[in-house]
């Protein structure tokens, strides 16, 4: 029987495999033009991505593969990515907080896998650097038209700065296609989406290319079907509490330097790439400190005990890493509320005991990630509860501090993955 539960978790763990990452079937383009059929990870792109990872089947062993190692990126019923040096503005900004002062340019050539909307006489391009959409267009015996979004402030007569439009893509397009009047029309009534840009160049494909006709457009293909994906599962640890007694009469000893089991659950909220999500969880656990209590005119010290419930939320990046692992590292920071305290010397404290506060430093967290099962080492320093105004390191650096070292299984599935249909039965 005990060596049957030994073997239990690597069962689940193949069992659950092929959920743990979305794979569809798709193709790469080699550098040196290798064609590489197979099952691709979707990372649900918005910005290029920086990596691919290929396998050739779902029972093989992935691969990363480097933008640069590649030509071209193709999901049979999805994306398409193709590897080009394309003249990106970095001057181009949206966030109110990063705008210019004045309307200016910055052009540098940049190599990137570019979603492709169009192919055909007149290529167009998607690219989105630093939150920043660029349509790019690549006419015949014309110089690549960068189309992006851009907002710049404008210093006024009444010497105020003002925030302006500065995207002038309308003019762009009627310059670039100045010798078709149906293009022309259809830039000044286009909106700045893809859609829109793309009706722009299929008028100039329709009306006045060589073949007077439209191309494939790769748009619908192009759209994501979701931005964000949850995740979440349960998780369990050990943590050790490094903490000092909140009792001015018992300063300095630590009263609770001990590990205790704790479990809960967790939640993940991945961002477009899903190399980034945002992290919550809820845990349980034991903690005891010792306090003096006044009791009949003389002071008692007791264990004060109780059950210690914790709310953490953070952020944590994902670094791939071969065989379907990946690195985890994190940042967050915890609130603990204490729940069921007991004092073990039949006399109550003269107010209830609170655990502490995280100092202004977020918790770090170190961790690696197979499929559903996530390892997970986190600091995180306290300081001692009670105290009053502190010096301002005192406020970032402690002596007190809690190690957690836990185990989590996701246990929801992949909600990325593509639902096949049944086939009908006859």
């Amino acid at each position: 029987m005990s060596l049957r539960l030994l073997f239990l978790p690597a069962f689940l763990l193949c069992a659950f495999q092929a959920l743990a990452q979305t794979y569809e079937p798709g193709l790469l383009v080699r550098a040196n033009g290798d064609t590489l059929r197979g099952e691709i990870e979707n990372g649900f792109w918005v910005e290029p991505p920086t990596f691919i990872r290929y396998r050739p089947s779902a029972a093989s062993a992935s691969q990363l593969f480097r933008p640069r190692q590649l030509r071209a990126v193709s999901f049979t019923n999805g994306r398409y990515f193709s590897y080009e040096a394309l003249p990106i503005d970095n001057a181009a900004k949206t966030e109110i907080y990063d705008l210019p002062r004045g309307n200016y340019f910055d052009v540098i050539i940049d190599t990137v896998l570019a979603d492709v909307l169009l192919d055909g006489p007149v290529p167009l391009r998607r690219v989105v650097r630093n939150g920043v959409t660029h349509y790019l267009l690549r006419g015949a015996n014309q110089p690549v038209l960068d189309l992006s979004e851009r907002k710049y402030l404008r210093f006024t007569p009444n010497r105020t700065w003002v925030v302006t439009d500065g995207n002038n893509y309308r003019n762009q397009l009627s310059l670039y296609f100045n010798d078709c009047p149906d293009a022309i029309t259809a830039a000044q009534a286009a909106p700045f989406t893809a859609e829109g840009i793309v009706g722009v160049v299929q008028a100039f494909n329709k009306s006045c290319s060589a073949d007077r006709q439209p191309t494939r457009s790769l748009l619908p293909e192009a759209k994501l079907r979701r931005n964000v994906s949850f995740q979440g599962g349960l998780l369990a640890g050990v943590r050790y509490n490094r903490i000092e007694s909140a009792s001015l009469m018992l300063k300095g000893p630590c009263v609770d330097c001990q590990p205790h089991p704790f479990a809960g659950l967790y939640g993940e909220l991945f961002q477009p790439s899903r190399t980034v999500a945002i992290y919550g969880e809820v845990s349980f656990s034991y903690f005891k400190t010792t306090l003096p209590i006044l009791a009949a005119y003389t002071v008692r010290i007791g264990d004060y005990r109780a059950l210690l419930g914790t709310a953490r939320l953070g952020i944590r990046r994902f670094f791939p890493m071969p065989h379907e692992n990946q690195l985890v590292l994190g940042m967050n920071y915890e609130l603990n509320k204490v729940m069921n305290a007991s004092v073990d010397t039949g006399y109550a404290p003269e107010k209830e005991l609170g655990f502490g506060s995280q100092t202004l430093l977020p918790g770090l967290e170190l961790g690696w990630r197979s499929r559903r099962l996530t390892y997970v080492l986190s600091g995180t320093m306290y300081d001692k509860y009670g105290s009053g105004p502190k010096a301002i390191e005192k406020q970032f650096f402690s002596t007190n501090y809690v190690v957690r070292a836990n185990l989590g299984y996701r246990l929801s599935g992949n909600p990325d993955a593509v639902k096949t249909s049944k086939a009908a039965r006859p």
